[in-house]
């Protein structure tokens, strides 16, 4: 019945056997759906490593650094944390002899990505293969109009954009330049706004899911039918198949980036490579079904 010691196995060998994991306990600074979380932890568990969280404080304690950096206490450490990083925690982790993978964080070395730009440019391909010429893009997210905003932001703008200069058919950006995103009404009525127009999109592509109900409420009020009228995809991420995804999505792979950030880790862990080329991965392409050819009778 005897159970060694972690801490003690830890003091002989110099080793925890544990990886922190960074991120924030507020929203919109870090990215920990359940089917991330669950690869991690289970990929940790196949090296007989453990996981242990570790949250930067909200405004006004960020000099209450988190104990990982005040105290030996793991042998790797994962960043899951991808906007406004607090200067002082991004000095604590350059200084850090901990090897380190930055999730869901765009940068040359030890990086592990999901690639925003090809996957919107897929995404609107698919819309303009199905006929369809008049497509609009919108991000609804406020906040995601600063410079500083995490980096899909502009790539999937972009790749949609590359996708219709590449075909020839006028960019319809209709991302807001005022606040919608603490009110469904206000997106409802902004959707209302370009779908009541005779020459209205047939398409949408969305930043992210939470807008498909505003969508849904828009088409309801101006008696337009979802797909027949107008097709909606839209970015989500994969833990959305769970709690009923209603629209065709390009999907974030959360397993495959928790897989990935770990093998990358262990890899540092061993091999103590400092920099180590960032990988990228694909999106899911998940058919909801709201996606049909452009209506014959087009505008």
């Amino acid at each position: 019945g005897y159970i060694p010691n972690a801490y003690a196995v830890g003091i002989r060998t110099g080793e925890f056997h544990c990886v922190a994991l960074l991120q924030s306990g507020m929203a919109g600074k870090s990215y920990l759906p359940e089917k991330l979380v669950d690869e991690i932890h289970r990929n940790l568990e196949k090296e007989d490593v453990h996981l242990l969280l570790a949250n930067i404080p909200g405004p006004g304690n960020y000099n209450d650094m988190p104990k990982i950096f005040r105290s030996l206490m793991a042998d790797g450490l994962i960043v899951n944390y991808y906007q406004d990083l607090p200067p002082m925690v991004r000095k604590a982790i350059a200084n850090t002899s901990m090897p380190t993978v930055w999730m869901n964080y765009k940068m040359q070395y030890n990086a592990i990505y999901p690639d925003s730009f090809t996957a919107a440019k897929k995404a609107t391909e698919h819309l303009i293969k199905l006929g369809h010429k008049k497509i609009s893009y919108c991000n609804v997210y406020f906040d995601d109009l600063r410079s500083e905003a995490h980096y899909s932001v502009a790539e999937r703008r972009d790749g949609y954009a590359c996708a219709m200069k590449n075909a020839s058919l006028e960019v319809l950006d209709i991302t807001p330049n005022y606040r919608v995103d603490d009110s469904m009404e206000k997106q409802a009525q902004l959707f209302c706004s370009v779908l009541e127009k005779k020459n209205r999109p047939t398409a949408m592509l969305l930043y992210w899911s939470y807008s498909i109900p505003a969508v849904q409420m828009a088409a309801y009020r101006l008696n337009l039918h979802i797909p027949d009228d107008l097709s909606v995809i839209t970015f989500a991420c994969e833990s959305h198949q769970r709690i009923g995804l209603t629209a065709t999505a390009m999907l974030e792979p959360e397993t495959n980036m928790g897989r990935e950030a770990v093998t990358m880790l262990i890899k540092k862990m061993q091999t103590r490579e400092e920099n180590t080329p960032s990988v990228m991965l694909d999106y899911y392409f998940l058919d909801m079904g709201t996606c049909v050819k452009a209506p014959e009778t087009g505008f």
